[in-house]
């Protein structure tokens, strides 16, 4: 009995740790266009009142997803969060409520939870020929948060791997 307990928990920790790596959903596609059913753009004339925020999502159990949009200073302009579950695609319509988005350029991310999915970059009027001061998309933490849900399942495999060595390696050293 006291043979089969390593190999019970480690099971039990690989049966884990699978099942939440694959159970991250996400925003697979996201675009920006000027009709709701319309193409992917990201130069929009002079008057552009709304811009829909077109994006498909797989996976999600209850999840949050954000839209939100920045102004070429970082300020927020558009925010709209709700909660998604299964796999589907949506449509919003950003906007300032009242008016139209000024000349300039603009940026629109998509956050699940905490961190940032998507982003877009888009301009209202003629292109924006100086820099940017949009909000950090890559910092050291989305970095990081990119990087370990890509690794999430092989670093599942790796640790059964271990585990399961050090359970067998634990019942054949008990005899």
């Amino acid at each position: 009995m006291k043979r089969l307990v390593p190999i019970a928990i480690a099971l039990s920790l690989t049966i884990l740790l699978a099942s939440i790596a694959m159970a991250q959903g996400g925003v697979t596609s996201a675009h920006l266009s000027d009709a709701p059913d319309g193409p992917a753009m990201t130069q929009f004339p002079s008057g552009t009142a709304v811009v829909y925020a077109i994006f498909e999502y797989t996976d999600m159990a209850g999840e949050p997803i954000q839209v939100r949009v920045y102004d070429n200073y970082g300020s927020i302009l558009f925010e709209q969060t709700q909660d998604y579950t299964g796999s589907g695609t949506e449509v919003v319509a950003t906007s300032l409520g009242e008016g139209v988005f000024p000349d300039g350029r603009y940026v629109t991310n998509f956050y699940i939870g905490e961190y940032v999915s998507r982003t877009i970059i888009w301009d209202v009027g003629e292109p924006v020929a100086r820099p940017t001061v949009t909000p950090t998309t890559t910092s050291p933490v989305t970095k990081i948060y990119s990087q370990v849900k890509d690794f999430a399942v092989p670093a599942a495999a790796i640790v059964l791997i271990i585990l399961v060595a050090w359970a067998i390696r634990r019942v054949l050293t008990a005899r």
